[in-house]
């Protein structure tokens, strides 16, 4: 009996994988939506060259859940003081649970512009809106891309609270292609302050929730996180450092719990 997959259920790159076996009728979850590691991730990063006034801007991720590893390279382009561009290339390597064969190779590459006005110290805080465009350059028979193009719009505000705490939040909205699957959402909310143990070293936890309308037919996805990461400018000047975990606290198909894996990141940032 032939076996299906279905990858890569919202905006960018890969990571939200289901594996249906006719044979043994079993699913399996790779990990969480790209859509959400990329926001994620990035987020610090993002904030922090968009209000320097620097031009360009390279991160280097690396991403492990499971079954799946990810170097994920997002190249950032400040164009005066109110626009950006980035781009994200992802290298894929994940395993085939059924033959034990690892495929690597290109993900889906995603390009993206972005509006972004204020400063953390400022009333209203740091505002970025966010355009992006996933392309279909990953394998999709192969688990390493969607195989259908998707867009996301999103919006992220960060706000310095007294001299210590910082707040922020995201919201996006994902368009997929109707035959394969429903549009999804993300909403992320969380706050980093000065770790209690080293004072070059922020301390950062957010909480995220991302849903998928439909599964082509198989029912709706939700799923909730909680992400607790590690971030320093000031260990290698001018290369923000980054750790992190995410613990999958909700993954729900058609209102059943599925599998929880863990997410472990590591990243670097250079800005120019």
């Amino acid at each position: 009996m032939k076996k299906i997959s279905l990858s890569m259920l919202a905006a960018s790159t890969l990571l939200f994988g289901f594996q249906y076996d006719y044979e043994t009728t079993e699913f399996q979850t790779y990990v969480t939506n790209q859509t959400v590691v990329n926001e994620v991730v990035s987020d610090t990063a993002m904030v922090d060259f968009a209000t320097s006034d620097k031009t360009v801007g390279v991160t280097a991720q690396y991403i492990y859940a499971g079954d799946v590893s990810i170097l994920n390279i997002p190249l950032s382009l400040n164009i005066g003081s109110n626009f950006g561009l980035d781009a994200m290339l992802p290298l894929i390597k994940i395993k085939n649970s059924s033959t034990g064969d690892d495929n690597t190779g290109i993900g889906d590459i995603s390009v993206g512009g972005n509006f972004h006005f204020g400063m953390p110290s400022d009333v209203s805080g740091i505002n970025v809106t966010s355009l992006r465009y996933k392309t279909t350059t990953g394998d999709d028979t192969k688990g390493l891309g969607s195989g259908y193009d998707a867009y996301t719009l999103s919006h992220r505000i960060t706000k310095n609270i007294g001299d210590r705490f910082q707040a922020n939040g995201l919201l996006s909205y994902t368009l997929n292609d109707e035959k394969i699957s429903g549009n999804s959402y993300l909403v992320m909310a969380g706050g980093s302050m000065p770790c209690l143990f080293w004072d070059k070293v922020r301390t950062h936890a957010k909480i995220t929730y991302f849903g998928v309308e439909a599964l082509s037919g198989f029912g709706e996805v939700k799923t909730a996180d909680f992400w607790l990461g590690w971030n320093s400018d000031k260990i290698a000047q001018g290369i923000p450092l980054g750790i992190g975990v995410k613990i999958p606290l909700i993954n729900e198909l058609d209102g059943k719990e599925k599998n929880k894996t863990v997410l472990f990141y590591l990243s670097a940032s250079s800005f120019f």
